[in-house]
């Protein structure tokens, strides 16, 4: 039972300081990525404020669990995503990080991108739509395993 409690908690302090990466860098993005004002702006200035919001209650209910799984209700930033594609069929599976992430890897996927903002907090069994250069991608979840750091 140490073992599990043990999971738990590291779990749970990896959230809280994820939580507060999160909303340490929410200006910095904002003022990088997006310096001038409009629409695309306020749409993810409003995406993580709604994401700290539910990372806040996942928090919440995980310090009040006694669960010892890794997988989340949604998909989080750290969190690694498998999809199928419903065009192809085909399954992949995706990290969902920051852009300043420095170790971003060839299946890393910044959540500011298009297919990383039509996964944030999604939840398994939900089909998203990602509009990128290349046109209309649209995805199944199948899991969701936290992975952050």
């Amino acid at each position: 039972m140490a073992k599990g409690s043990e999971v738990q908690n590291t779990i749970f302090e990896n959230l809280v300081k994820h939580l507060v990466e999160v909303e340490e860098q929410k200006e910095k993005l904002l003022e990088e990525y997006f310096p001038e004002p409009s629409k695309e702006r306020d749409e993810l200035k409003k995406l993580i404020a709604n994401y700290i919001k539910n990372l806040e209650s996942l928090i919440e209910e995980s310090h009040k669990s006694e669960a010892t799984n890794t997988s989340l209700p949604f998909v989080a930033i750290g969190s690694e995503v498998e999809i199928q594609d419903l065009s192809t069929q085909e399954v992949q599976r995706f990290r969902l990080v920051t852009p300043f992430s420095g170790e971003i890897g060839g299946n890393d996927v910044s959540y500011i991108s298009p297919v990383g903002r039509a996964l944030l907090l999604k939840r398994v069994g939900d089909e998203v739509t990602a509009n990128v250069p290349a046109g209309i991608l649209r995805y199944k979840i199948n899991s969701i395993k936290w992975h952050g750091d």
